[in-house]
């Protein structure tokens, strides 16, 4: 994954003591970031490589694969997305760690994960409840929402290009809509997550790089770490951006 950028974004600070209650095989580290005003957490498998901080996207094995029962209507479309080989973009278990951190903390938190390799995934949750996720899964993007979920078919400049029909998902009164194929797909760099997290923190542009192939230039504060100290995750306060070792 080039360009990877993932984070657990909230707008107030989280209580430390809290994310102990994570999985032991959850690493987690802390920053804030002053400007924005807002708090990262970052998250990886304990006793794996972790050279730099939001650049990763752990899949935890002990974590869920499958979604709770009331997100029957994302499951049924990632069932469609999988059958189509799509479902790449649709973490189910990101989405579920998600879920467990605003559980965890009781504050809403904004999951994501994008790159230049066509993975742009956000999800919004507060109290182990989603209130919001958007993805991108090749000529699909989903929305979910006051608890409905938009298919929106993208349109896509190829002369190879085969669309992916995912019309017999329609079903208004279970609160899936498949929606016409009017909208443009656009190759913007972490378009979704830029959008998603700029408007939850309501900031005026993306953090953490997001959307910029060249990085930031001031990287949020380390604040804590569960992580032991020759993790490299703690070279976040080294004086160099961390992107600048790459």
């Amino acid at each position: 994954m080039g360009y990877l950028i993932s984070a657990h974004a909230l707008k107030s600070e989280p209580d430390l003591a809290k994310l102990q209650a994570l999985p032991k095989g959850v690493s987690w580290a802390v920053y804030r970031d002053d400007d924005a005003r807002s708090w990262y957490v970052d998250t990886f498998a304990t006793g794996t490589k972790h050279d730099w901080p939001f650049t990763c996207v752990s899949t935890f094995s002990f974590l869920p694969r499958d979604l709770p029962q009331n997100l029957s209507q994302l499951s049924r479309v990632y069932e469609a997305l999988d059958s189509a080989r799509l479902a790449d973009g649709f973490d189910r278990t990101f989405l579920n760690l998600n879920l467990l951190l605003s559980s965890i903390l009781q504050l809403p938190v904004l999951s994501f994960y994008s790159d230049d390799e066509g993975h742009d995934f956000a999800c919004l949750s507060q109290n182990g409840t989603l209130n919001r996720l958007r993805c991108e899964c090749y000529d699909i993007e989903l929305i979910y929402r006051h608890g409905k979920t938009e298919i929106q078919p993208l349109r896509i400049k190829d002369d190879d290009f085969v669309p992916t029909d995912l019309a017999g998902l329609h079903s208004p009164e279970t609160g899936i809509s498949v929606l016409e194929r009017d909208k443009d797909h656009s190759s913007l760099l972490h378009l979704i997550a830029g959008e998603e997290v700029s408007s939850f923190l309501g900031t005026s542009k993306p953090p953490l790089g997001l959307g910029s192939f060249g990085g930031i230039e001031k990287p949020p504060t380390m604040v804590a770490t569960n992580a032991p100290p020759s993790t490299k995750a703690h070279r976040a306060q080294e004086t160099r951006p961390w992107w600048r070792f790459w």
